[in-house]
Protein backbone atom coordinates (compact mmCIF):
# COMPACT_ATOMS: atom_id res chain seq x y z
CA UNK A 1 0.00 0.00 0.00
CA UNK A 2 1.64 3.43 -1.11
CA UNK A 3 0.98 6.91 0.54
CA UNK A 4 1.31 10.08 -1.10
CA UNK A 5 1.66 13.50 0.62
CA UNK A 6 2.30 17.25 -0.33
CA UNK A 7 5.82 18.86 -0.64
CA UNK A 8 5.71 19.78 3.14
CA UNK A 9 4.85 16.66 4.40
CA UNK A 10 1.03 16.42 4.84
CA UNK A 11 -0.83 13.29 4.44
CA UNK A 12 -3.58 12.67 1.93
CA UNK A 13 -4.18 8.99 2.65
CA UNK A 14 -4.12 7.57 6.03
CA UNK A 15 -3.10 3.82 6.79
CA UNK A 16 -5.62 1.65 8.33
CA UNK A 17 -4.99 -2.14 8.24
CA UNK A 18 -7.69 -4.40 10.07
CA UNK A 19 -6.52 -6.49 13.52
CA UNK A 20 -5.46 -10.06 12.86
CA UNK A 21 -2.45 -12.24 13.16
CA UNK A 22 1.28 -11.10 12.35
CA UNK A 23 3.27 -12.59 9.70
CA UNK A 24 6.87 -12.78 9.58
CA UNK A 25 6.91 -9.39 7.43
CA UNK A 26 3.60 -8.48 7.12
CA UNK A 27 1.29 -5.70 8.94
CA UNK A 28 -0.85 -7.36 11.09
CA UNK A 29 -2.29 -4.78 12.77
CA UNK A 30 -0.07 -1.47 11.85
CA UNK A 31 -0.41 2.10 12.55
CA UNK A 32 -2.48 4.43 11.42
CA UNK A 33 0.27 6.73 9.65
CA UNK A 34 1.28 10.02 8.57
CA UNK A 35 4.43 11.36 7.78
CA UNK A 36 3.91 12.86 11.01
CA UNK A 37 3.67 9.98 13.13
CA UNK A 38 1.79 6.92 13.85
CA UNK A 39 -1.47 6.65 15.92
CA UNK A 40 -0.49 3.60 17.68
CA UNK A 41 -2.83 0.81 18.36
CA UNK A 42 -3.67 0.37 22.22
CA UNK A 43 -0.63 -0.56 23.91
CA UNK A 44 -3.18 -2.96 26.27
CA UNK A 45 -3.21 -4.81 23.02
CA UNK A 46 -1.44 -8.88 22.99
CA UNK A 47 1.93 -8.48 21.83
CA UNK A 48 1.13 -10.28 18.81
CA UNK A 49 -0.90 -7.53 17.47
CA UNK A 50 2.10 -5.43 17.12
CA UNK A 51 3.78 -5.04 13.71
CA UNK A 52 6.62 -7.65 13.11
CA UNK A 53 9.20 -5.02 12.14
CA UNK A 54 10.12 -5.53 16.16
CA UNK A 55 10.58 -9.07 15.68
CA UNK A 56 13.03 -8.24 12.73
CA UNK A 57 14.63 -5.81 15.01
CA UNK A 58 14.90 -7.89 17.67
CA UNK A 59 16.17 -10.94 15.44
CA UNK A 60 18.90 -8.50 14.21
CA UNK A 61 20.12 -7.05 17.70
CA UNK A 62 20.93 -10.23 18.73
CA UNK A 63 17.78 -10.44 21.77
CA UNK A 64 16.05 -13.27 22.27
CA UNK A 65 12.39 -12.97 21.26
CA UNK A 66 10.74 -16.60 22.12
CA UNK A 67 7.12 -15.70 20.99
CA UNK A 68 8.28 -14.25 17.46
CA UNK A 69 7.71 -16.26 14.15
CA UNK A 70 11.44 -15.52 13.87
CA UNK A 71 12.07 -17.81 17.16
CA UNK A 72 12.67 -21.23 15.31
CA UNK A 73 15.33 -19.12 13.33
CA UNK A 74 17.34 -18.44 16.70
CA UNK A 75 18.37 -22.43 16.27
CA UNK A 76 20.77 -21.97 13.87
CA UNK A 77 24.78 -21.51 14.77
CA UNK A 78 24.78 -18.13 12.81
CA UNK A 79 22.40 -16.73 14.82
CA UNK A 80 23.80 -17.77 18.00
CA UNK A 81 27.46 -16.79 17.18
CA UNK A 82 26.01 -13.61 16.13
CA UNK A 83 23.99 -12.97 20.10
CA UNK A 84 26.69 -14.31 22.12
CA UNK A 85 29.39 -11.48 20.08
CA UNK A 86 26.91 -8.57 20.61
CA UNK A 87 25.80 -9.86 24.59
CA UNK A 88 29.65 -9.21 25.26
CA UNK A 89 30.72 -6.27 23.02
CA UNK A 90 27.64 -4.46 23.02
CA UNK A 91 27.26 -4.51 27.61
CA UNK A 92 31.63 -3.02 26.61
CA UNK A 93 30.20 -0.63 24.54
CA UNK A 94 27.50 0.78 26.92
CA UNK A 95 29.68 0.25 29.73
CA UNK A 96 32.65 1.97 28.51
CA UNK A 97 30.90 4.72 26.53
CA UNK A 98 27.15 5.00 26.32
CA UNK A 99 26.79 5.24 29.98
CA UNK A 100 29.64 8.03 30.34
CA UNK A 101 27.63 9.97 27.34
CA UNK A 102 24.35 9.65 29.22
CA UNK A 103 25.30 10.81 32.51
CA UNK A 104 27.22 13.93 31.16
CA UNK A 105 24.03 14.59 29.05
CA UNK A 106 21.26 14.54 31.61
CA UNK A 107 24.05 16.65 33.52
CA UNK A 108 25.12 19.25 30.41
CA UNK A 109 22.08 18.78 27.92
CA UNK A 110 18.81 19.35 30.13
CA UNK A 111 18.23 22.71 28.97
CA UNK A 112 18.41 21.89 25.23
CA UNK A 113 14.88 21.08 24.20
CA UNK A 114 14.27 20.85 20.75
CA UNK A 115 11.56 18.68 19.07
CA UNK A 116 14.10 17.48 16.47
CA UNK A 117 17.53 16.41 16.68
CA UNK A 118 19.24 17.01 12.56
CA UNK A 119 22.40 15.12 12.40
CA UNK A 120 23.96 15.60 8.84
CA UNK A 121 26.83 13.35 8.03
CA UNK A 122 25.70 10.43 9.88
CA UNK A 123 26.00 7.49 8.35
CA UNK A 124 24.01 4.50 10.44
CA UNK A 125 24.83 6.14 13.50
CA UNK A 126 21.93 6.62 15.41
CA UNK A 127 23.05 5.30 19.02
CA UNK A 128 25.29 8.44 19.59
CA UNK A 129 22.22 11.01 18.57
CA UNK A 130 19.82 9.13 20.33
CA UNK A 131 22.16 8.64 23.82
CA UNK A 132 22.81 12.28 23.55
CA UNK A 133 19.39 13.60 22.76
CA UNK A 134 16.83 10.43 24.07
CA UNK A 135 13.88 12.45 24.43
CA UNK A 136 13.60 13.82 20.78
CA UNK A 137 10.38 13.25 19.22
CA UNK A 138 12.13 13.65 15.73
CA UNK A 139 15.67 12.51 14.43
CA UNK A 140 16.97 13.60 11.21
CA UNK A 141 20.02 12.10 9.95
CA UNK A 142 21.50 12.65 6.56
CA UNK A 143 24.53 10.58 4.81
CA UNK A 144 25.53 9.18 1.03
CA UNK A 145 25.56 5.37 2.18
CA UNK A 146 22.07 3.49 0.54
CA UNK A 147 18.82 3.09 2.67
CA UNK A 148 18.89 -0.62 2.01
CA UNK A 149 16.07 -2.98 2.71
CA UNK A 150 15.11 -5.68 5.61
CA UNK A 151 16.91 -8.69 4.93
CA UNK A 152 15.35 -11.98 3.98
CA UNK A 153 16.44 -14.66 6.54
CA UNK A 154 16.60 -17.76 4.57
CA UNK A 155 18.51 -20.42 4.64
CA UNK A 156 22.03 -19.88 3.90
CA UNK A 157 22.27 -16.15 4.00
CA UNK A 158 21.75 -15.03 7.41
CA UNK A 159 25.66 -16.26 8.31
CA UNK A 160 26.90 -13.67 5.82
CA UNK A 161 24.32 -10.84 6.75
CA UNK A 162 25.46 -11.03 10.79
CA UNK A 163 29.31 -11.13 9.41
CA UNK A 164 28.68 -8.05 7.26
CA UNK A 165 27.12 -6.41 10.16
CA UNK A 166 29.64 -7.12 12.60
CA UNK A 167 32.04 -5.68 9.83
CA UNK A 168 29.75 -3.04 9.84
CA UNK A 169 29.79 -2.25 13.78
CA UNK A 170 33.50 -2.90 14.63
CA UNK A 171 34.58 0.95 14.30
CA UNK A 172 32.05 2.45 16.21
CA UNK A 173 32.15 -0.03 18.61
CA UNK A 174 35.68 0.51 19.26
CA UNK A 175 35.98 4.20 17.62
CA UNK A 176 32.74 5.48 18.12
CA UNK A 177 32.53 6.35 14.31
CA UNK A 178 32.05 4.79 11.26
CA UNK A 179 34.71 4.95 8.72
CA UNK A 180 33.38 5.40 5.39
CA UNK A 181 35.65 3.48 3.51
CA UNK A 182 35.18 0.32 5.33
CA UNK A 183 31.17 0.76 5.58
CA UNK A 184 31.68 0.83 2.10
CA UNK A 185 33.39 -3.01 1.81
CA UNK A 186 30.41 -3.94 4.64
CA UNK A 187 26.87 -1.89 3.64
CA UNK A 188 25.28 -2.31 0.07
CA UNK A 189 27.88 -4.68 -1.38
CA UNK A 190 26.95 -7.69 0.47
CA UNK A 191 23.69 -9.24 2.46
CA UNK A 192 23.75 -6.46 4.35
CA UNK A 193 22.24 -3.93 2.21
CA UNK A 194 21.88 -0.50 3.40
CA UNK A 195 21.63 1.47 6.60
CA UNK A 196 18.45 0.08 7.55
CA UNK A 197 19.24 -2.92 9.08
CA UNK A 198 22.43 -1.16 11.26
CA UNK A 199 19.39 1.24 12.47
CA UNK A 200 16.99 -1.38 13.65
CA UNK A 201 20.21 -2.83 15.15
CA UNK A 202 20.51 0.20 17.48
CA UNK A 203 16.77 0.52 18.23
CA UNK A 204 16.83 -2.95 19.14
CA UNK A 205 20.31 -3.30 21.52
CA UNK A 206 18.23 -0.01 23.24
CA UNK A 207 14.95 -1.68 24.25
CA UNK A 208 13.15 0.28 21.82
CA UNK A 209 9.85 -1.06 20.54
CA UNK A 210 9.81 -0.70 16.11
CA UNK A 211 6.39 -0.30 15.67
CA UNK A 212 5.96 0.84 11.77
CA UNK A 213 8.96 1.12 8.85
CA UNK A 214 8.28 3.14 5.89
CA UNK A 215 10.18 3.66 2.98
CA UNK A 216 10.00 7.16 2.24
CA UNK A 217 11.05 8.83 -1.55
CA UNK A 218 10.73 12.37 -2.17
CA UNK A 219 10.20 12.72 -5.85
CA UNK A 220 11.51 15.99 -7.97
CA UNK A 221 8.14 17.48 -7.93
CA UNK A 222 8.49 17.43 -4.12
CA UNK A 223 5.63 14.64 -3.57
CA UNK A 224 6.29 12.35 -1.37
CA UNK A 225 5.65 8.35 -1.30
CA UNK A 226 5.67 5.67 0.95
CA UNK A 227 5.50 2.66 1.06
CA UNK A 228 5.94 -0.16 4.52
CA UNK A 229 9.14 -2.08 4.28
CA UNK A 230 7.94 -5.16 4.45
CA UNK A 231 5.81 -5.10 1.08
CA UNK A 232 7.24 -5.39 -2.81
CA UNK A 233 7.62 -3.20 -5.33
CA UNK A 234 10.01 -1.21 -6.61
CA UNK A 235 10.02 2.39 -5.41
CA UNK A 236 9.97 5.30 -7.62
CA UNK A 237 13.01 7.59 -8.44
CA UNK A 238 13.75 10.37 -6.08
CA UNK A 239 15.81 11.13 -2.50
CA UNK A 240 15.35 7.90 -0.62
CA UNK A 241 14.79 7.12 2.97
CA UNK A 242 13.20 5.49 5.43
CA UNK A 243 10.60 6.58 8.65
CA UNK A 244 10.88 4.36 11.60
CA UNK A 245 8.20 5.03 14.42
CA UNK A 246 9.31 3.76 17.82
CA UNK A 247 8.52 3.81 21.35
CA UNK A 248 11.04 4.31 24.20
CA UNK A 249 11.97 2.40 27.65
CA UNK A 250 9.53 4.81 29.68
CA UNK A 251 8.44 6.72 27.21
CA UNK A 252 4.71 7.26 26.56
CA UNK A 253 4.47 9.29 23.05
CA UNK A 254 6.44 7.82 20.08
CA UNK A 255 9.09 8.91 18.21
CA UNK A 256 10.59 9.04 14.54
CA UNK A 257 13.73 8.43 12.73
CA UNK A 258 13.94 9.10 9.86
CA UNK A 259 17.39 8.32 7.69
CA UNK A 260 17.90 10.08 3.74
CA UNK A 261 20.71 9.10 1.26
CA UNK A 262 21.63 12.72 0.34
CA UNK A 263 24.47 14.90 -0.99
CA UNK A 264 25.15 18.06 1.31
CA UNK A 265 27.44 20.12 -1.17
CA UNK A 266 25.76 23.10 -2.72
CA UNK A 267 25.37 21.72 -5.46
CA UNK A 268 22.80 18.80 -4.59
CA UNK A 269 20.79 21.43 -2.21
CA UNK A 270 20.54 24.22 -4.52
CA UNK A 271 19.05 21.73 -7.28
CA UNK A 272 16.43 20.16 -4.41
CA UNK A 273 15.01 23.23 -2.79
CA UNK A 274 11.90 21.08 -1.76
CA UNK A 275 13.94 18.67 0.04
CA UNK A 276 15.33 21.82 2.34
CA UNK A 277 12.02 22.98 2.84
CA UNK A 278 10.95 19.74 3.85
CA UNK A 279 13.73 19.72 6.40
CA UNK A 280 12.95 23.10 7.27
CA UNK A 281 9.34 22.15 8.08
CA UNK A 282 10.50 20.28 11.40
CA UNK A 283 11.01 23.72 13.23
CA UNK A 284 13.89 25.02 15.40
CA UNK A 285 16.12 21.99 15.82
CA UNK A 286 18.92 20.83 17.59
CA UNK A 287 21.90 19.71 15.29
CA UNK A 288 24.50 17.12 16.30
CA UNK A 289 27.65 16.74 14.06
CA UNK A 290 30.54 14.56 14.62
CA UNK A 291 33.01 12.51 12.42
CA UNK A 292 32.19 14.66 9.90
CA UNK A 293 34.91 14.85 7.86
CA UNK A 294 35.44 18.51 8.44
CA UNK A 295 33.40 19.02 5.27
CA UNK A 296 31.82 22.29 6.88
CA UNK A 297 35.51 23.93 6.45
CA UNK A 298 34.88 23.45 2.86
CA UNK A 299 33.53 26.18 0.43
CA UNK A 300 31.31 23.89 -1.87
CA UNK A 301 29.77 22.55 1.52
CA UNK A 302 28.97 26.06 2.72
CA UNK A 303 25.08 26.00 2.15
CA UNK A 304 24.72 22.94 4.61
CA UNK A 305 26.63 24.77 7.05
CA UNK A 306 24.69 28.18 6.16
CA UNK A 307 21.22 25.93 6.86
CA UNK A 308 22.61 24.60 10.23
CA UNK A 309 23.49 28.16 11.72
CA UNK A 310 20.26 29.47 10.42
CA UNK A 311 17.85 26.48 11.51
CA UNK A 312 19.31 25.58 14.83
CA UNK A 313 18.58 26.16 18.41
CA UNK A 314 21.46 24.38 19.73
CA UNK A 315 24.51 22.58 18.15
CA UNK A 316 26.59 20.56 19.73
CA UNK A 317 29.55 19.16 17.66
CA UNK A 318 33.22 18.45 17.95
CA UNK A 319 35.87 20.31 16.03
CA UNK A 320 35.37 18.28 12.61
CA UNK A 321 31.89 20.10 12.14
CA UNK A 322 31.40 23.71 11.76
CA UNK A 323 34.25 25.89 12.04
CA UNK A 324 34.87 28.26 14.99
CA UNK A 325 34.87 31.70 13.17
CA UNK A 326 31.02 30.87 11.91
CA UNK A 327 29.51 31.44 15.09
CA UNK A 328 28.85 35.23 15.44
CA UNK A 329 29.36 35.75 19.14
CA UNK A 330 26.60 38.06 18.81
CA UNK A 331 24.56 35.57 18.13
CA UNK A 332 25.92 32.45 20.15
CA UNK A 333 26.27 31.69 23.52
CA UNK A 334 29.28 28.65 23.69
CA UNK A 335 30.55 25.94 26.10
CA UNK A 336 33.26 24.09 25.75
CA UNK A 337 34.16 20.32 26.82
CA UNK A 338 37.45 18.06 26.63
CA UNK A 339 40.52 19.33 25.06
CA UNK A 340 41.61 20.79 21.80
CA UNK A 341 44.83 18.78 20.18
CA UNK A 342 44.02 19.30 16.92
CA UNK A 343 43.01 17.19 13.80
CA UNK A 344 44.36 13.68 13.62
CA UNK A 345 47.01 13.99 10.61
CA UNK A 346 44.19 13.01 7.92
CA UNK A 347 42.88 16.92 8.43
CA UNK A 348 46.22 18.41 9.86
CA UNK A 349 44.75 20.88 7.03
CA UNK A 350 42.02 21.70 9.27
CA UNK A 351 43.53 23.20 12.71
CA UNK A 352 42.02 26.07 13.97
CA UNK A 353 44.07 28.52 15.84
CA UNK A 354 41.22 30.23 17.47
CA UNK A 355 39.83 26.88 19.11
CA UNK A 356 43.14 26.13 20.49
CA UNK A 357 43.22 29.90 21.97
CA UNK A 358 40.12 29.12 23.83
CA UNK A 359 40.91 25.62 25.10
CA UNK A 360 44.59 27.27 26.51
CA UNK A 361 42.86 29.68 28.40
CA UNK A 362 40.70 27.05 29.70
CA UNK A 363 38.82 29.39 31.98
CA UNK A 364 35.81 28.05 30.57
CA UNK A 365 36.40 24.55 29.27
CA UNK A 366 34.55 22.06 31.39
CA UNK A 367 35.68 18.43 31.21
CA UNK A 368 34.25 16.05 28.70
CA UNK A 369 34.55 12.08 30.34
CA UNK A 370 34.09 10.31 27.24
CA UNK A 371 36.02 9.80 23.89
CA UNK A 372 33.99 11.06 20.86
CA UNK A 373 34.70 12.50 17.25
CA UNK A 374 37.93 11.44 15.43
CA UNK A 375 40.21 11.98 19.12
CA UNK A 376 37.98 9.20 20.27
CA UNK A 377 39.87 7.99 23.23
CA UNK A 378 38.66 9.43 26.69
CA UNK A 379 40.68 12.92 27.95
CA UNK A 380 41.81 13.53 24.27
CA UNK A 381 38.04 14.54 22.69
CA UNK A 382 36.23 17.75 22.51
CA UNK A 383 33.07 19.18 22.29
CA UNK A 384 31.22 22.63 21.76
CA UNK A 385 27.51 23.60 23.01
CA UNK A 386 26.61 26.77 20.74
CA UNK A 387 22.96 28.23 22.32
CA UNK A 388 21.28 30.41 20.37
CA UNK A 389 21.47 34.00 22.70
CA UNK A 390 17.57 34.79 23.87
CA UNK A 391 17.53 37.96 22.27
CA UNK A 392 18.65 36.47 18.75
CA UNK A 393 15.42 34.45 19.35
CA UNK A 394 13.20 37.20 20.57
CA UNK A 395 14.38 39.54 17.57
CA UNK A 396 13.72 36.15 15.35
CA UNK A 397 10.12 36.15 16.50
CA UNK A 398 8.96 39.74 15.95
Amino acid sequence: MMLKTNRFGLATILLLLALGSVPVLGAGSEPICTPEGCAVPNRDQPEKSLPAYNDVALFIGGISNPGSALAACEGRPAWARHAKFFDQNWERFTRGRLTPMREWAAKELSSVQTATVFYPFSGPDFINAFTLFPRAKTYLLIALEPVGKIPEFSAGKEQNFFASLQHSLYDLLHLDFFITNNMKSSIGKSELKGTLPVLLFFLAREKALVLDVQYWVMQPDGTIEETPASGPGDRPAGIPGVRIVFTSPGETGHQTLYYFQFNLGNDSLRRNQHFVSFLKSFGPMTTFAKAASYLMFKPHFSAIRQFILDESLYVLQGDSGIPLRHFDPMVWDLRFYGTYAGPISLFSNCYQADMANRYRRGNDVQPLPFGIDYRHRARTSNLMLASKKAKVLAANSK
